[in-house]
């Protein structure tokens, strides 16, 4: 196996790393760095145009594999692994982590009906078309990928699951919840990326209308995007600052302490981004038995949650529905610790690692399986 990527994690990954793969006999080709030291999130797009022009060499300069597999991140280089395994004539696997190009029409960076988006859906329709195989994060993405014209039989439907440190830490031993000021408080959390697909504007509208009623209720946001400056104007406008924190991502060894903080944990989605992205938050927060809302529209997440109990569903604008569950959840804590049991019972049974391993080897066995790639109905 050998593994064609990026050095730059998005968040700075501190004590024991685990065994590396490269003890299994993985080999790692890394693009060089282009701008070292800097953010990865700045010149996004510098960075991302330089990635497929260095990971070309590293990929179809090579002799042919049994399999290439490509991520959607960053986006165009599933056509260009489309293009380089058709010249190889190998077979392709592509797991669809979002759904592309989709996704830039969603944050207004391209409209479909102009030149460049024509171009973009032609593009990404050719790549999804010649995989043998594509991974859909949930039922939702693969409705969206049926009707990018791929046969329903070339799809697999895996789960991402949760990364790192599954623990999390409660009390008085965490001692973020000491540093930040939150003893006796009843946390609502966010944590992870704030970007343009997550809705913010109902979570705080909620959260000030319930906290005169709750006033242990604390809103944390430990996040990173575009959405954190909104979130933070809006609940200036709304007098709340005094009960809402805001941190930076945390390293990924306090994350059983961050994530521990956590009472009710949030999850959102933007209309429009259905399906297109699956938020990978809600497995972290499942995994570790953590009860969760979710607002948005109806999703692949809300269909998890449902289906596991861990959890409840609002939608944008349910402000006072909402409020009124954060104001129960502060007065009384039963419920939410049975929905957080029952959260990480699903995710065991059904979302684990060990679950999804098992599907991909399935995948790989079917994709390399001798047929030919790119055949089927379409």
């Amino acid at each position: 196996m050998e593994v064609v990527c990026g050095r730059e994690p998005y968040v700075a990954l501190e004590g024991d790393p685990g065994p590396s793969p490269a003890e299994e006999g993985v080999r790692f080709r890394y693009v060089p760095r282009l701008l070292p030291g800097e953010d990865v999130h700045r010149h996004k797009l510098l960075r991302q145009l330089w990635f497929y022009l260095a990971a070309v060499p590293l990929v179809g300069l090579r002799r042919s594999p049994a399999l290439f597999i490509a991520q959607t991140n960053p986006p165009l280089v599933v056509v260009l692994v489309a293009l380089i395994s058709m010249l190889h004539r190998t077979p392709l696997m592509i797991v669809a982590m979002d759904l592309y190009p989709e996704v830039i029409f969603a944050h207004g960076l391209a409209r479909e009906d102009s030149r460049l988006g024509r171009l973009l859906e032609a593009l990404f329709r050719f790549a999804y078309r010649r995989a043998a195989i594509v991974v859909a994060l949930g039922p939702t993405m693969r409705e969206r990928l049926e009707d990018k014209g791929v046969a329903a039989s070339r799809i697999v439907e895996i789960s991402n699951w949760a990364t790192g440190d599954l623990s999390v830490v409660r009390g008085a031993d965490n001692r973020l919840r000491q540093e930040w000021g939150l003893e006796g408080a009843c946390v609502l959390l966010y944590s992870g990326n704030l970007g343009v697909a997550h809705e913010v504007e109902s979570v705080v509208r909620a959260f000030a209308e319930a906290l005169p009623r709750c006033p242990r209720l604390r809103l944390v946001f430990v996040a990173k995007g575009q959405g954190v400056a909104i979130a933070r104007e809006l609940v200036e406008r709304l007098g709340v600052q005094s009960s809402v924190q805001f941190h930076d991502l945390v390293p990924t060894d306090r994350l059983p302490e961050s994530l521990g903080l956590a009472d009710v944990a949030l999850v959102t989605l933007r209309p429009g981004f259905e399906g297109l992205v699956v938020p990978s938050k809600l497995l972290g927060c499942m995994a570790r038995g953590l009860p969760t809302v979710y607002v948005g529209p109806p999703s692949d997440a809300a269909a998890l949650l449902e289906r596991s109990g861990g959890g409840v569903s609002f939608g944008i604008g349910a402000v006072s529905e909402l409020a009124q569950f954060f104001v129960e959840s502060g007065l009384d804590g039963s419920a939410l610790r049975s929905m957080g049991q029952d959260a990480r019972a699903y995710y065991e049974r059904e979302l684990s690692r060990e679950v999804a391993l098992a599907h991909y080897r399935e995948a790989v066995e079917r994709a390399t399986s001798g047929r030919r790639p790119g055949s089927g109905e379409d």
